[in-house]
C-alpha cells in the first residue's frame, strides 16, 4: 500500500507532547497523501478540544472543530468516539485506510468499515499495560475494546516488540496481520553539534509530560548529592503537566536554586535545536510492572541518542539493553544512590562519556521515521 495514493483517515488522543500520532501527520505530509488528521485531547493536557484537519499536497486545506475538552475522561471518551463515527459518515469520499491510534479510535474505524466508509483498517497500539485501570468496570470496557479491536482491525500495528508478543499469545492473531512499526526520529531536524561544547557543559536534560509516574521527584531529590559530585551539575525539565507544580514545589524546598530549572513546554522544532547542545538524557522510569513504558518503545530515549545525548536509563524498556551493551550511557536501578552514582559518572568521566556519545550516533542512524513508516505500509500490501 502507497500512502500517496490512499485517502487515510488518522485518528488519535494527544497531549502537548510530541508523539507517534504527530510522527505519523508529518510522514503523511512528507509523501503528499490526502488523509484527514483526528486529534482528541486527554482531559489533562491543557488542549483546547477535538479537531479534524484536511490534508491534500502536503498542506491543510481546510479544518473543522469538534468538541471541547472536558474534565470528565469518561465522558470524553464517549464524544470522541461520537465525533469520528459522524464526520466518517459525513465525509463524501470512501477512505481506503483509517488508522485508529488507541483502541477507541480503533473502534470507531472498524464501525465505518462495516458502514461503508472505510475499506481497511488498522489498529496503531502505542501503550500497554497488563491492568491499565484500578477501576474494575472500566478496566473491563477497556479490554473488551482491546480484545474487538485486535480481532476486527485488518492489521495491528504494535509499537515493540513486548507488545505483538503479548496480543499474538492473547488474541491468536494470524503471521502478517501485526506489524512491528517501531518509534522512530525525524532525523533531519537535529541540529548539529560539537564533542567539545558538550563536553564543557554539565547539563542533564528531562523532556516528559510531568506526571507522578515519570520519575522526575526522585531526580530532584538526587540533585544535592549529584551536585555536590559533578560541581556544576543541573537539571533541564521540558515538559508540562499535572505534576509540575509539586515538583517545582519540591525543587523550592529543597533550595536547589539554579541547579533545577523548568524550562517549560518546547515545539519539536526548537527541542531539537535546543537539546543536541547540551550533555546527558536522563530517562528515570519507575520499576513497576504496570508501567507503560516496559512493553513500550518510548520516544525520549530515542530522541536523547539521535541527538546526541548520552543517557541515564533504569532498566525497564528494552532499550536499556542497547544502552549498557553498546554502551551509550548508564543503566541504574530506580534509587536515590543508584541515579546519583551513574550521573555522577557520566558527568565526570569525558572519556567514557565520548565512546557513548560516539555510540549513540551510530546507534541512532537507523530510527528515520520515515523509513520506518514506509516499512508498514509496504507490509500492508
Amino acid at each position: 500500500m502507497k500512502p500517496e495514493n490512499t485517502f487515510i483517515i488518522e485518528a488519535g488522543h494527544v497531549t502537548e507532547v510530541y508523539g507517534p500520532v504527530q510522527a505519523l501527520k508529518n510522514y503523511l505530509i512528507a509523501e503528499k497523501a490526502e488523509f484527514v488528521y483526528i486529534t482528541h485531547p486527554f482531559s489533562y493536557s491543557k488542549l483546547e478540544g477535538t479537531k479534524a484537519e484536511f490534508f491534500q499536497g502536503g498542506a491543510v486545506v481546510s479544518a473543522r472543530a469538534g468538541h471541547k475538552r472536558g474534565n470528565n475522561q469518561v465522558l470524553q471518551w464517549f464524544g470522541d468516539m461520537y465525533f469520528n463515527i459522524k464526520f466518517g459518515l459525513s465525509l463524501k469520499k470512501k477512505a481506503g485506510l483509517f488508522i485508529g491510534i488507541d483502541n477507541l479510535n480503533a473502534m470507531t474505524g472498524i464501525f465505518l468499515k462495516w458502514m461503508g466508509k472505510v475499506e481497511k483498517t488498522a489498529y496503531y497500539i502505542i501503550d500497554h499495560t497488563p491492568r491499565r485501570f484500578k477501576n474494575p468496570v472500566l478496566n473491563w470496557f477497556y479490554e473488551s475494546v482491546d480484545k474487538f479491536a485486535c480481532e476486527q482491525s485488518d492489521y495491528i500495528w504494535s509499537l515493540s516488540e513486548r507488545i505483538a508478543d503479548v496480543k499474538n499469545k492473547k488474541y491468536k492473531i494470524k503471521p502478517g496481520r501485526n506489524i512491528v512499526v517501531p518509534v522512530g526520529v525525524e532525523l533531519d531536524r537535529v541540529d548539529k553539534f560539537t564533542v567539545a561544547e558538550k563536553t564543557a557543559k554539565k547539563t542533564m536534560v528531562l523532556m516528559s509530560m510531568l506526571d507522578e509516574t515519570k520519575g522526575v521527584q526522585l531526580l530532584i531529590d538526587s540533585m544535592k548529592d549529584i551536585s555536590a559530585r559533578a560541581p556544576g551539575a543541573q537539571l533541564l525539565i521540558i515538559g508540562t503537566g499535572p505534576y509540575e507544580q509539586n515538583l517545582k514545589d519540591q525543587a523550592k524546598s529543597l533550595g536547589l536554586g539554579e541547579s533545577v530549572k523548568f524550562l517549560g513546554l518546547m515545539d519539536h522544532d526548537a527541542l531539537f535545536k535546543f537539546i543536541p547542545h547540551e550533555r546527558v538524557g536522563l530517562a528515570p522510569y519507575m520499576d513497576d510492572k504496570n508501567n507503560y513504558s516496559y512493553y513500550a518503545d518510548p520516544t525520549k530515549p530515542k530522541e536523547y541518542l539521535a541527538c546526541g545525548l548520552p543517557v541515564v536509563i533504569t532498566g525497564v524498556p528494552w532499550i536499556a539493553a542497547e544502552v549498557e551493551k553498546r554502551p551509550m550511557g548508564v543503566v541504574c536501578r530506580y534509587e536515590k544512590e543508584s541515579l546519583v552514582e551513574a550521573c555522577v559518572r557520566i558527568l565526570n568521566d569525558d572519556a567514557f562519556y565520548g565512546l557513548c556519545l560516539k555510540n549513540a550516533v551510530e546507534f541512532a542512524a537507523g530510527f528515520d521515521w520515515n523509513v520506518i513508516y514506509t516499512r508498514a505500509f509496504e507490509k500492508m500490501g
